[in-house]
């Protein structure tokens, strides 16, 4: 076969694996209608697929009430399993998941500062302990880390609420497992999870992906792609150019735009308007506080909304640096989106260099329950599929991953 047809037969081959996982249950007719394939094609394929144990014949459509109802494709529960390790600053989820998302065996740790081997040490080793009780090939690990990373080389920059700076996350994970390992910042993995599960960007290109929780970042996305940068830094649109009312911060690893627009800044104001302390875990504290402005809280409501006003900034430099199709926010702040969207929409507004009419659309509320976990999938994924370059490249084999 000519390197070119074996090219485009690669291609279509993940492209119909990647809609069956993403969209399954599904009819051929329907994954035709979806992929742009002739019927032909893609009932070859999905052949070929369920030959090879990839994905099965799972049930038949009831959505045509009259006629023959066509039968829906599943990928199969034992084609490939995943791991995942999701870190936030408070606690760790590890995960043992199928590829169709579903939680297989899950364990949550206390994320420990300080100590970064002995944190990536304990997690890796209970998440390949976990792994061991499956039989199904493991087709990858995700690390998703709230820091400053290099996703290639695995190095974590700095994390400052952790105290890990300059620490080779993938030279302490890897060991324990025989399968690719993905290491990436949680907002950029969030930004793959947009790319291949949310609604509110099908079908665009460039966008960037906005998380506001302990800290603020960002993932961005130019031509269906993450960018990394040069340097691969965090997309934190850092508080030297952000400023309300003459207030600004000093641009540097210790005052960023985060302090004023993260759960930070909506603890610290909520603690000045009502004369209390700022939790520990400010973290915890925060969401407490966005769940008292949506139950209609004062205090509480006035200081979420401060907060979006430094979000919002922010999000007018990455609009007016970028020009994206869409900005999406994802976090808590969401589940108070009527009372966040307004201070939003406004600053982009008041620092739009001219009037633009898309504005009240380009901001979006994140639709996906956990974004962070589906990133982890969807890094998986795009290594098996080949969809995140150019691609071609075909189904990872199903060796037997072992783990050590």
């Amino acid at each position: 076969m000519p390197h070119g047809h074996k090219r485009i037969r690669a291609l279509n081959r993940s492209t119909v694996l990647n809609t069956i996982i993403t969209h399954g249950p599904i009819a051929r007719v329907k994954l035709a209608r979806i992929t742009g394939l002739n019927q032909s094609t893609v009932s070859k394929i999905t052949s070929e697929l369920i030959d090879e144990g990839a994905i099965y014949e799972a049930s038949r459509d009831d959505s045509n009430a009259l006629g023959r109802k066509p039968v829906n494709l599943r990928v199969s529960p034992g084609y490939r399993i995943y791991g995942a390790i999701d870190i936030t600053p408070r606690h760790t989820s590890l995960s043992v998941c199928d590829l169709s998302g579903a939680v297989l065996s899950s364990q949550q740790v206390d994320t420990f500062p300080g100590d970064p081997a002995g944190f990536f040490n304990t997690c890796a080793s209970s998440l390949a302990a976990m792994i061991k009780e499956f039989q199904q090939p493991l087709a990858g690990v995700s690390v998703i880390i709230p820091a400053v990373l290099n996703s290639i080389t695995g190095m974590i920059f700095w994390n400052k609420p952790l105290g890990w700076e300059n620490v080779n996350c993938r030279e302490l994970v890897e060991p324990y497992f025989d399968c690719p390992v993905f290491i990436e910042n949680d907002a950029k993995a969030g930004a793959v999870a947009e790319l291949w599960f949310a609604h509110e960007v099908r079908g665009l290109s460039d966008f960037v992906y906005v998380l506001a929780c302990e800290g603020v970042g960002s993932g961005i996305v130019i031509h269906g792609k993450l960018f990394n940068g040069a340097h691969f830094l965090d997309g934190k649109f850092y508080s030297g150019i952000v400023e309300i009312n003459g207030d600004f911060e000093e641009p540097s690893r210790d005052t960023v735009w985060e302090d004023k627009a993260s759960f930070e800044g909506i603890a610290d104001r909520y603690c000045q308007l009502t004369g209390q302390t700022r939790a520990a875990d400010f973290g915890r504290q925060a969401i407490e506080i966005i769940d008292l402005a949506v139950e209609g809280n004062s205090e509480a409501r006035k200081a979420l909304r401060e907060a979006a006003k430094w979000l919002g900034a922010g999000m007018a430099n990455i609009n007016n640096g970028l020009d994206p199709e869409r900005i999406v926010l994802a976090g808590h702040m969401v589940k108070a989106w009527k009372l966040v969207y307004p201070e939003l929409l406004a600053q982009l507004r008041s620092r739009a260099p001219h009037p633009m009419e898309h504005l009240p659309d380009l901001i979006v509320p994140c639709s996906l329950e956990n974004p962070t976990f589906s990133g982890a999938r969807a890094l998986v994924l795009q290594h098996m599929l080949g969809q995140y370059g150019d691609g071609t490249q075909p189904v990872a084999k199903a060796n037997k991953s072992k783990n050590k």
